[in-house]
């Protein structure tokens, strides 16, 4: 049986809160959290953008943010680059071989600057993994 939307949420949490340069993780809406004051940086969000059912596959897109604070406006590279290199890692344990999905070779990636409510610098990656579905009459439960 396939992995439910729940468990695939789990185990990209798992892998953000055990990645050491991650403080902070959450799925849901970033721009939501990022004005309550909770988020300790370098955080990583993300969030379910679009889901689609094919004939034998289902796939689900997720957009993952990685940023943290800038001090300076110098800093906007180096923040890019170290959450360039975190992204790097975190989509390594997505694309790993032991997963139930497969991700595809090209991955977008785009930079971004924030200044609400931080001033914020990081990448957003948009990810589809793709999973076997049976999608069929048989799995209809009987009621």
């Amino acid at each position: 049986m396939a992995l439910t939307l729940n468990q695939i949420v789990k185990k990209i949490e798992d892998y953000g809160n055990q990645h050491a340069q991650i403080n902070f993780v959450l799925y849901g809406d970033v721009y939501d959290h990022l004005s309550q004051g909770e988020v300790v940086y370098p955080a990583m969000f993300f969030n379910l953008d679009s889901c689609q059912i094919l004939a034998k596959e289902i796939q689900y897109t997720f957009g993952i943010y990685f940023m943290d604070r800038q001090i300076e406006t110098t800093e906007e590279l180096e923040v890019m680059s170290d959450q360039l290199l975190t992204a790097q890692d975190i989509i390594a344990q997505i694309r790993n071989n032991a997963n139930e999905w497969k991700v595809a070779d090209g991955i977008p990636m785009t930079l971004f600057v924030e200044s609400e409510p931080d001033v914020l610098a990081g990448v957003k990656a948009d990810i589809t993994l793709t999973l076997a579905s049976l999608n069929n009459r048989c799995q209809i439960p009987l009621t």
